[in-house]
């Protein structure tokens, strides 16, 4: 049956709602797991590169379709997947029912339907995000061009004086450096040799790629979590690649003399932008890697992975819809009730749509199921009965399928349209 381009919408947006949630649970998992193992110790590439992954994998792992066999696969992990992919098993917008409304009742139909405003939220939300990643980085190379004459490339880096109108921080390879702050040699070398570890670490990379990530996925909070934590894990890196050059005391007594006021520059990586304390506790800190925490989150990618990039291998099991029988309440119509699309679009959808029960497979439950129903004078479906069932879910099987069915065409006698009662046979038969 080809479907409305609405319809095809709607499926798309429930895909993509279903995307976002399962995307959003390997976050949290992976949050819980930094949070709970890996943020206190003092592995800080590690660190980074954890989150990293983490993001990476969150929205990699609900993309990939993989199967497997479930009779080959432990009970555990067959109940875990299904507990895991649970999300998925109903559509979260059924878009035949959306649909359905707004072609019966053009007349009452709202301005806005609540699926067009969520759409015109999520795409203004993207908008909004891209403007000001974009406002970020020209408000940067104004900076840049503005301050053009009093820019020195050295090391692998420029260096921008701002005479005091921005602070001091690393900006790929430009480390603008507020050159009216009252300091002495050394503390201006500390501070250089900590902006300089920023740029040399690539860490504004890592502040594209989740501002780019945010600009889509601007609903997800867990993103504005992860890039606090990157940002955390950049600071205490640059801090101690300056710690194993001056020495972790000399470098704590500069991060305590110095204070610096945060002025708004988000993608930047400031000397002063995370909290002092908590710095300088990971610079007392002695150095200890706990391997163990450390492999922990092999096993939990892997059964996300699992869980998210894997679907059961389904059996070819037959579905069929037999021949349809129908009866008036008035004799010599002169137009039969037919589905919107025509009868054979219409089988076609039901046996697409009818999934095989799974207690039904367990129990090797084969047979046919006889339906009748009536076709009311405006196309809908009422008085549902099953003349004959097998049980096992089969006939629940049939009614959501056929909830999700097109409306009919009523049948006509005498130029009034009228009711009719349709018999229909459906088969189940296990491969």
């Amino acid at each position: 049956m080809e479907k409305h381009p609405t319809i095809e919408l709607l499926e798309s947006l429930n895909t993509a709602v279903i995307y976002a949630l399962e995307s959003l649970t390997c976050l949290a998992i992976f949050y819980l797991i930094y949070h709970f193992l890996l943020r206190k110790e003092r592995s800080f590439h590690y660190n980074r590169g954890f989150l990293l992954v983490a993001l990476v994998l969150s929205f990699s792992f609900p993309l990939m379709n993989f199967n497997y066999d479930p009779s080959r696969t432990h009970d555990v992990l067959n109940s875990i997947h299904q507990v895991g992919n649970g999300v998925s098993d109903e559509p979260i917008i059924e878009a035949q029912k959306a649909y359905s409304y707004t072609i019966t009742a053009k007349s009452q139909r709202p301005f806005l339907l609540w699926w067009e405003i969520l759409l015109m939220v999520y795409v203004a939300g993207v908008l909004i995000k891209s403007l000001q990643l974009f406002g970020h980085i020209r408000s940067i190379k104004e900076i840049i061009w503005y301050k053009r004459h009093n820019t020195r490339y050295k090391e692998n880096y420029f260096l921008v004086k701002t005479d005091g109108t921005q602070p001091t921080f690393a900006f790929f390879s430009y480390l603008f450096w507020d050159n009216t702050l009252q300091l002495n040699e050394y503390e201006e070398n500390q501070i250089l040799s900590h902006e300089k570890a920023h740029i040399r670490e690539g860490h504004s990379y890592d502040v594209i790629f989740i501002e780019l990530l945010k600009s889509i996925f601007w609903f997800n909070p867990l993103l504005y979590l992860y890039k606090g934590l990157l940002e955390e894990a950049h600071e205490y890196a640059a801090d101690r690649a300056v710690a194993k050059e001056s020495g972790a005391s000399e470098y704590t007594n500069v991060l305590v003399r110095i204070v610096f006021q945060k002025m708004g520059l988000d993608l930047a990586s400031h000397f002063n932008k995370n909290k002092l304390l908590k710095r300088v506790n990971m610079l007392k800190k002695e150095r200890q890697v706990n391997w163990l925490k450390l492999f922990v989150p092999i096993p939990a990618a892997a059964l996300l992975f699992f869980i998210f990039s894997f679907e059961p291998l389904l059996l070819d099991n037959q579905i069929t819809v037999g021949e349809m029988k129908q009866e008036v309440t008035m004799s010599n119509p002169q137009l039969n009730a037919s589905p919107v699309g025509g009868i054979q679009d219409w089988n076609q959808f039901l046996e697409e749509n009818i999934q095989y029960p799974e207690a039904a497979l367990n129990a090797n439950i084969e047979g046919e199921v006889q339906i009748s129903f009536t076709v009311n004078k405006r196309g809908k479906l009422e008085g549902l009965y099953f003349d004959k069932a097998l049980g096992y879910n089969t006939e629940r099987a049939i009614i959501q399928a056929l909830e999700r069915s097109s409306l009919w065409n009523p049948a006509v006698a005498n130029g009034e349209r009228i009711d009719s009662r349709i018999t229909l046979p459906i088969s189940f038969k296990k491969s």
